[in-house]
């Protein structure tokens, strides 16, 4: 199964739409939100993607309860506080906004992978036998100067999380 990853939008619909284009062509069966809509408008925008949806706040989602109505919209979403857990194909992973939280949640030794957003930085490494992954940031904004907008796909059959640039 094939399962998208993104994290940090901030608004830039521009690059969400990059992204949802490329992710209908691989084609994820499901897509895990590590936070940071922003607006609940971005939020809307994912809704209306087709695909099931595991999300989670990030510190800069300000209007929390329209961005939970925005997701509404499609029966097709889960949304969580601080971090989600879930069983897809087989595989327990968990979703969260924050690295430290990530590498907690990976040194637990529960989950196959644990994703997670805010540092805009992508990376991946093996914690005991857990994936441990940031997608990077859709938006395109590293350390506040423009940089790489990227998003990540997992592979649960495979265990491989890939790396897209937009």
């Amino acid at each position: 199964m094939l399962i998208a990853v993104l994290s940090d939008i901030h608004d830039n619909i521009l690059n969400l739409d990059k992204a949802l284009q490329i992710i209908k062509q691989q084609p994820s069966e499901a897509l895990i939100y590590c936070g940071d809509f922003c607006a609940p408008f971005t939020a809307g925008i994912l809704a209306q993607s087709g695909l099931q949806i595991y999300a989670c706040f990030g510190n800069n989602d300000e209007d929390q309860s329209a961005i939970a109505r925005q997701l509404s919209a499609t029966e097709l979403f889960a949304l969580t506080d601080e971090f989600g857990k879930i069983e897809l194909a087989g595989k327990k992973i968990a979703f969260c906004h924050y690295p430290k939280l990530g590498e907690l949640l990976a040194n637990t030794g529960d989950y196959a992978a644990v994703f997670h957003g805010h540092t805009h930085k992508s990376y991946q490494k093996v914690v005991g036998k857990t994936l441990l992954a940031n997608p990077g940031a859709v938006c395109g904004i590293v350390s506040g100067k423009s940089g790489p907008a990227s998003f990540g796909i997992y592979d649960s059959s495979t265990g491989e999380f890939a790396l897209t640039n937009l």
